[in-house]
């Protein structure tokens, strides 16, 4: 065969291959977990004592960051002043995947922000994997019975996260 040949083989089989990867990649979007969990147990940044998260107590939030991701530093504030307006009805927590990030870079961050909620530490990314995490900010609006009625992967507005802890407070 000659060059013009191979070349368009190469080329047809990298579109493929290339779809195939697209449809895969959508395939594995997070999807809204149908199971539901009773709570999870965590240490705590700031002492290292185990926290008990009992999503009976309170509709929960479930804000999983680094403190070396943009995206986090964006939202943390909008997440913050969230807490502040909901706090009444619906818990917050920041969940830190410590394995990919460093506790003093953590302790900054929380400074930083000013953030007054806890912020656990999911020391080997267990936490994350059991919601089927895929990037970062990622927020779990979980209700009462521990099921997640709503997640935001990445940054959004203020109006879209709110929406989202309303009808948690609501709902939960």
């Amino acid at each position: 065969m000659n060059k013009k040949i191979w070349s368009g083989i190469i080329i047809g089989l990298a579109l493929v291959a290339c779809i195939l990867i697209i449809i895969n990649n959508s395939a594995e979007e997070p999807k809204l977990s149908s199971s539901s969990f009773n709570g999870i147990t965590l240490n705590s940044l700031k002492d290292s004592k185990a926290v008990d998260v009992n999503y009976a107590d309170k509709p929960t939030v479930l804000s999983f960051f680094t403190s070396w991701c943009t995206y986090c530093n964006r939202d943390a504030p909008k997440v913050v002043e969230l807490h502040e307006k909901y706090k009444n009805k619906v818990n917050v927590f920041g969940v830190n995947l410590i394995d990919r990030d460093q506790r003093k870079e953590v302790s900054k961050y929380v400074e930083r922000h000013e953030i007054p909620y806890p912020v656990l530490l999911d020391t080997n990314g267990d936490v994350f994997r059991q919601y089927n995490g895929r990037g970062f900010p990622t927020l779990y609006f979980i209700d009462r019975k521990g099921q997640v009625i709503d997640v935001i992967i990445g940054s959004s507005e203020l109006d879209t996260i709110e929406e989202a802890f309303n009808k948690l407070a609501k709902n939960g």
